[in-house]
């Protein structure tokens, strides 16, 4: 708690400042240290092997966020990161274990080209899901054997009622949530499998509701959402309260490319590590998740996107020790070839760039309902094994060909099907994807597979 106190008295006395005065501040650092670093983008490049590149973007990412600060939104004031904090953090290791009974698993440490894969997470990982194919979408990822956890989304209805945020209907609706995940864990035998999240939502209180034994225990890692190197009292008081109760949290952001502090790949980059920083150093949390997107599309599958996020992958990875995730949001509805697609660049670039966690993946951005299923967690797990046999230069050359087939698309991406029409659901215990949607996804399995350098996997 020690270091928490000494950053809230920061954001209650620090240098005053405006949000749009930090944004630009951050926007201007970043791209000053690209310059400064020798950061540079090269739109053939979507696994970068140049591994001093990545060094350099860690120590930008290292004086970026001690130069700039966080800015804390409750107090509209500077938390100054001393650098020696930083660099005490670096190296401090705590080994992560979530779920229990027999599905605890030990999240691995990884680094660059390492012979194991990262660990599976399952789930529209903060999507939006209706309330009739709730129990439905989860279960579709407990039953998949290379899932290990599961992050669930967002529940849009409670009883047919539209929920309104920070309102009482959410709460009922963060239990309804939280039991038919852990429900949907029971039903396939696997009682205990890690949860992650809740992703409905928008109060801490609702938050906090579901932790406990029953549901989110300690060992299901619950998310504290940060914006791009900002807080506020309410995601300090999350961290406090997780702290204290010895439960295990992830630190989750979304960086856009595009938006009001990032304007280049580089400054993505420098800005992915520093918020990596951010969340080992000022949040504590167990992992930390990145989800950048570009703002033309949404997606997290866009050539600079992927750039960026394995180019920070590669210098967190390489210089600190600490665990990291990922968010897939994709532009393409499910039982779709572009949706399996963009799944497969992402997975096998984070793989071979030393990611400990892959989570999703989901379809539409998230925001069409039902645009989940476990079949595209299988793929993504799939995917990640395959790509432990790649160097980072194989890896590229398999991803520009992946990206190819999609890249054109990212702004009119096919609609794909809804989960109900995906799948043959008899009832909780009997379901299983449709034929056409096994068919396709095993018509995109051989055909990256036939890609793969040198001998077949």
């Amino acid at each position: 708690m020690q270091n928490i106190y000494k950053y809230l008295k920061y954001a209650i006395g620090g240098e005053k400042r405006t949000e749009r005065e930090h944004d630009i501040k951050v926007f201007k650092k970043s791209e000053e240290l690209a310059l400064k670093y020798g950061i540079e983008y090269d739109p053939k490049i979507f696994v970068p092997d140049d591994l001093e590149m990545a060094d350099a973007a860690f120590e930008a990412g290292i004086e970026l966020l001690h130069s700039v600060g966080i800015f804390c939104r409750s107090t509209q004031r500077i938390i100054d990161i001393d650098e020696e904090d930083i660099l005490k953090a670096l190296n401090i290791t705590n080994p992560l274990e979530i779920g229990r009974l027999k599905e605890k698993v030990v999240v691995p440490q990884r680094y660059p080209m390492v012979s194991f894969p990262p660990t599976i997470i399952g789930g529209p990982m903060g999507g939006s899901v209706s309330e009739e194919n709730f129990l439905y979408i989860n279960l579709s990822s407990v039953q998949e054997n290379v899932v290990q956890g599961i992050y669930s989304g967002a529940m849009k209805q409670f009883g047919g009622e539209y929920i309104h945020p920070k309102s009482p209907l959410e709460m009922l609706a963060v239990l309804k949530a939280a039991r038919n995940e852990r429900l949907a864990t029971k039903i396939a035998g696997r009682e205990g499998l890690a949860l992650m999240g809740p992703s409905t939502p928008t109060l801490t209180t609702s938050s906090l509701l579901v932790s406990s034994d029953e549901l989110y225990s300690s060992a299901d890692p619950q998310e504290v959402y940060m914006d791009d190197l900002k807080v506020d009292y309410e995601i300090l008081s999350k961290c406090i309260y997780h702290q204290e109760h010895g439960n295990h949290y992830i630190s989750g952001q979304v960086p856009v490319f595009g938006g009001p502090c990032i304007g280049s790949p580089e400054g993505l980059a420098i800005i992915d590590v520093a918020e990596t920083l951010q969340s080992k150093v000022l949040a504590h949390s167990s992992i930390h998740a990145s989800g950048a997107v570009h703002a033309d599309t949404g997606s997290s599958s866009a050539g600079e996107i992927m750039w960026a996020s394995n180019l920070s992958s590669l210098a967190i990875s390489r210089n600190m020790n600490y665990y990291t995730a990922r968010y897939y949001w994709n532009s393409a509805g499910i039982c779709t070839d572009m949706m399996f697609y963009e799944t497969a660049a992402q997975a096998i670039g984070d793989t071979v760039c030393g990611r400990n966690m892959l989570l999703g993946p989901t379809g539409r951005l998230g925001s069409v309902p039902d645009h989940s299923s476990g079949l595209e967690s299988r793929f993504m797990g799939e995917m990640a094994q395959m790509a432990t046999h790649l160097t980072l230069s194989e890896a590229n050359t398999l991803v520009a060909k992946i990206y190819a087939k999609y890249a054109d698309r990212l702004k009119s991406p096919p609609e794909g099907k809804p989960f109900e029409k995906c799948y043959n659901i008899r009832s909780e215990y009997d379901m299983e994807p449709t034929e056409e949607y096994l068919a396709l996804y095993r018509k995109i399995s051989y055909e990256i597979m036939g890609d793969i350098p040198g001998e077949p996997v």
